[in-house]
């Protein structure tokens, strides 16, 4: 069922791109205006107080790009050094587009379809140059850098996915994360070799439940494992 979704999302791409566009953000900053995509990512943030990092496996378009580039490179990517360069990536966004608000003196209107009035994002030919891009970029460095390695290096989105996850786990509010039985694991490393999100996960069940702020919930752990030790649960 996940895969079917992201595979959807992924077909629709070409219509919902300019929400996830860093670019439409900040030329509607610098107008004042509040776009789709800005919309988009506080929507992100405040879901993910309650679903976490869901977002990244079932609804992400990229999803898909990952799940391909997996079937050529397994390999485990090197987290916390690819973590440095999205973060800087994101501060980077994140400054301009505050100061382009700033210097458009506030938010003077909200306008979803700021740069999309179509309702198409795909509508004219240099516009599928940049989808086409957008594809082989994330396609490529999920390819040389491993497992999901453009959501690890690039993703402008994950930051706010992890900080409505930290939001939500300081309130100790009810958010979906893995729970694990560690009395029941055999250690047999299965859930470590299927996470494409490089974590390692036989580690995480020692301490009762996966938390990683990188745990997607694709549940892939969970389909792997030979004696149910792990399932999706509620937790505080």
């Amino acid at each position: 069922m996940r895969r079917i979704l992201i595979y959807i999302f992924l077909l629709l791409f070409p219509i919902t791109l300019n929400f996830f566009s860093p670019y439409v953000s900040i030329d509607g900053a610098f107008r004042g205006i509040v776009s789709g995509s800005v919309l988009l990512f506080a929507a992100m943030l405040v879901t993910a107080i309650f679903f976490s990092r869901s977002w990244c496996a079932w609804i992400c378009p990229m999803a898909a790009i990952g799940e391909i580039g997996m079937t050529i490179n397994t390999k485990n990517v090197a987290v916390k050094k690819l973590k440095i360069v999205r973060y800087s990536i994101f501060t980077v966004w994140f400054g301009i587009l505050i100061a382009g608000f700033i210097f458009a003196g506030g938010i003077k209107q909200i306008n979803p379809l700021h740069l999309t009035e179509s309702g198409i994002s795909v509508d004219q030919p240099i516009k599928y140059v940049i989808y086409y891009f957008v594809l082989f970029t994330f396609f490529a460095l999920n390819v040389i850098l491993g497992k999901r390695g453009a959501c690890h290096s690039i993703c402008w989105m994950s930051p706010f996915l992890v900080a409505g996850t930290k939001i939500g786990r300081a309130l100790h509010l009810p958010q979906i994360r893995i729970n694990a039985m560690a009395e029941k694991c055999i250690d047999c490393k299965k859930c470590d070799v299927t996470c494409p999100m490089s974590i390692m996960v036989s580690n995480e069940v020692k301490l009762g439940k996966i938390g990683s702020l990188d745990c997607i919930l694709c549940g892939a752990c969970i389909d792997v494992c030979p004696k149910k030790v792990l399932q999706f649960d509620l937790l505080k």
